[in-house]
């Protein structure tokens, strides 16, 4: 190799190759927005794994390229701008240079340049296709931000070999155009955040026999697999069926093969006669990463740019409604109320009304989170200052204060198919989305929408955006994903919603409509109400329970602040229950519409009819 070319100084580490790993070549294409993932990406993997990198992204080919240098300070491997005929080692990583197309073939580079033609040159399909023909299953293809479809049919030549494709979460890509591409093809065996590709990909080799057998199933294994899946809900009442599915089958067979079973089929029987292997399974599908302000800059950003606007404008006792869904053991709820209690401080007040709403589907882990005590290793981030006056020393273990234990409310709650909360002037979400299907996070997406104010805030995950809400959210913080809700219109006038239907409801609606009633119900009520927003539609079951709502139903419900709570009878004003109760009572009981007109009720000491 050119000494010239070598842009990491440190020595290679070049250990024994592991057998899984001998030979093994990543291709990496790359287009906008790429540089960060790719960082992100090598800033996750060990410098030792045997194998070996080829990035190719898109160059402007009118400036000299920063992104050896760059990616320098990410990897302890060695780092080089590829050469012609350069041979391609473990432990290394290769750069394309400027307006060339790269190869490989023999185990070295190829590189030529690039001629101007009247259609785009595709450099990352290019590459990987040599890289299919050359190592076949030993071919790895990693597809980071961009735009456009480059890399697509290169994925596919590398699948077609046996080898693994690999597709950044769009969710978490500044261009999401080569990323769902990519998807659309359907041949991509993990689809992840750049941090978690490289323990994911490590594991995801080792264990390459069975999680490709989850890519190979015949139509009865797939079944299985869904009744696998329903087990879990019918046990658990966790419904997994619109999570990612190469996590589950990752996740699914890490639990096979702790159990020494090799097939889907063995699997699902030991499973059937066996509650417990249900329920530790669904522990394997649930993922609880969480700790005390995590992700320090972002709660400073929390701190001094979003805490103190909650209270504008807020008079002692004004009730104050936070949320943080997903809050597993309760440390992120708890690091909340430290700021909201350093904020009172500050105000040399504590007569605000704060009521933090912490949600999770994993009831042991909210167990974990009301009982308010942690290990010291839990708490060792903490600073002292916040130690000492939040904490109280329990033995081994720190107790949470009772002022702040008081601020937090703790239920259980699945964001996915529950009403949301609303009202809320903030809400938490961090890293849940991305273990959801790109449908399923719309869906929570828009309730997350729907559950806070206007002027309220939404914070995600570092990895996550806020897709389709776009139009409605500011950038408080790009980097740290905090955004201001700007408007409210966008949900009330299309996709307003409490929770998804019930199988019963849906075979209701199939009966008068052939559309997939899931996926279109906004049309479908805007045809049956004639597209007259003032109306609203609600779905109850047989104990007046609200399952669906959809349209301007802010107007008729008032949801509760403190519980779950969601019998239509007590959302509605009394005089409206009556008058609901004995319609509803006799619809159910003729089987007929059951019409009630100019119902009076008494709304906030104004009288209007119904």
């Amino acid at each position: 190799m050119n000494d010239k070319n070598k842009i990491n100084k440190t020595p290679a580490m070049n250990p024994p190759k592991t057998s899984a790993n001998a030979d093994v070549v990543v291709g990496i294409g790359a287009s906008a927005g790429g540089l960060k993932a790719i960082q992100d990406f090598f800033d996750n993997i060990p410098g030792d794994t045997g194998l070996s990198f080829v990035v190719v992204q898109h160059l402007s080919p009118d400036y000299k390229s920063l992104m050896g240098e760059l990616l320098a300070k990410h990897t302890p491997m060695q780092v080089f701008e590829a050469e012609d005929s350069m041979e391609v080692m473990p432990d290394c990583v290769y750069l394309i240079p400027s307006k060339k197309i790269i190869r490989i073939k023999n185990g070295r580079l190829l590189l030529e340049d690039k001629v101007k033609k009247s259609h785009p040159i595709m450099a990352i399909d290019i590459f990987f296709e040599s890289l299919a023909i050359e190592k076949g299953a030993k071919a790895i293809g990693i597809i980071f931000s961009g735009t456009g479809s480059d890399g697509t049919n290169g994925i596919e030549a590398i699948k077609s070999k046996g080898g693994i494709v690999i597709v950044q979460d769009p969710i978490s890509s500044e261009f999401d155009g080569m990323p769902n591409s990519a998807i659309k093809t359907g041949v991509a065996d993990l689809i992840l955040i750049p941090e978690m590709m490289g323990d994911e990909l490590l594991e995801y080799i080792h264990e390459a026999p069975l999680i490709k057998s989850f890519n190979e199933l015949n139509k009865k294994e797939e079944l299985l697999l869904r009744d696998i899946l329903e087990l879990v809900h019918l046990h658990t009442s966790y419904d997994f069926s619109k999570y990612k599915m190469p996590t589950i089958n990752r996740r699914l067979a890490k639990r096979m093969m702790e159990k020494n079973i090799k097939s889907i089929e063995d699997y699902y029987k030991f499973l059937s006669g066996n509650a417990d292997e249900v329920r530790a399974l669904s522990k394997e599908f649930l993922i609880n990463v969480t700790k005390f302000f995590r992700d320090e800059e972002a709660f400073a950003i929390l701190k001094d740019k979003v805490i103190p606007t909650l209270f504008l404008n807020k008079k002692a006792n004004d009730l104050v409604k936070i949320w943080s869904v997903a809050c597993s053991t309760g440390e992120e709820a708890y690091s909340l109320a430290m700021l909201v209690q350093e904020f009172m401080h500050t105000q040399k007040t504590y007569e605000y009304n704060v009521k933090i709403f912490a949600t999770d589907i994993d009831q042991d882990a909210l167990n974990v989170a009301s009982k308010a005590i942690y290990s010291k290793e839990a708490v060792r981030d903490i600073s002292q200052d916040r130690l000492s006056q939040f904490f109280t020393k329990e033995g081994d273990n720190y107790a949470i204060a009772p002022a702040i234990r008081k601020m937090v409310i703790f239920a259980k709650h699945d964001i996915t198919k529950d009403p949301p909360f609303s009202k809320i002037e903030l809400l938490l979400c961090r890293n849940m989305l991305i273990y959801m299907s790109p449908q399923l996070q719309k869906k929570v997406l828009e309730a997350f929408h729907f559950a806070v104010n206007e002027g309220g805030y939404l914070f995600l995950g570092p990895s996550e955006n806020i897709g389709s809400l776009k139009e409605c959210m500011h950038d408080i913080d790009k980097k740290w994903k905090i955004y201001k809700c700007i408007t409210k219109s966008r949900v009330l006038a299309n996709e307003a919603y409490l929770n998804p239907l019930t199988k019963d409801t849906l075979s209701v609606i199939g009966q008068s409509k052939t559309k997939n009633a899931l996926n279109n119900l906004p049309e479908i009520f805007k045809e049956t109400l004639l597209e007259e927003y003032k109306y609203a539609g609600i779905y109850i079951d047989k104990d007046m329970e609200v399952k669906q709502a959809i349209g301007n139903f802010k107007n008729f419900l008032n949801f509760p602040q403190g519980s779950f709570n969601f019998n239509l009878l007590k959302l509605v004003s009394p005089d409206l229950s009556v008058a609901l109760g004995i319609s509803v009572r006799k619809a159910i009981q003729s089987g007929e519409t059951v019409i009630s007109r100019q119902v009076k009720i008494t709304d906030k000491k104004q009288i209007r009819f119904v």
